[in-house]
């Protein structure tokens, strides 16, 4: 049975940009392999997409669970069944987000337009 020695956030990793010595997770991910090899356990080192629940994606978008479950269901969104539980792979979060982002600023853009430059 494996257990997890750390779990490390991915925009914790890539905010982290210490310029002297290692940044806080790699310190703290050679310091729990240091330990784990020093008991005579194993040491993998796995990545994993994160997954986010129609919950997490809601509020991050701003909009309520049920929203992005109806989407899941209509196939606007990818999601994979964990036992009857839906999750959404974090790579499926910013596409959509990025195609929400690009529709808002489509379906804006007139009123920008008109509000910045009037009737020349």
């Amino acid at each position: 049975m494996s257990h997890p020695l750390a779990i490390f956030d991915p925009d914790e990793i890539r905010g982290n940009t210490a310029d002297v010595g290692l940044p806080g997770w790699a310190k703290t991910l050679v310091d729990r392999v240091r330990e784990a090899a020093a008991s005579g356990q194993t040491v993998t080192v796995t990545a994993e997409e994160r997954m986010l629940t129609p919950e997490q994606m809601g509020h991050r978008l701003g909009v309520h669970r049920s929203t992005i479950a109806r989407r899941i269901l209509a196939g606007e969104i990818r999601a994979v069944k964990v036992g009857n539980r839906h999750r959404i792979p974090y790579s499926e979060f910013q596409r959509y987000r990025e195609e929400m982002l690009d529709a808002l600023a489509r379906a804006s853009a007139p009123d920008v337009e008109a509000e910045l430059f009037g009737d020349r």
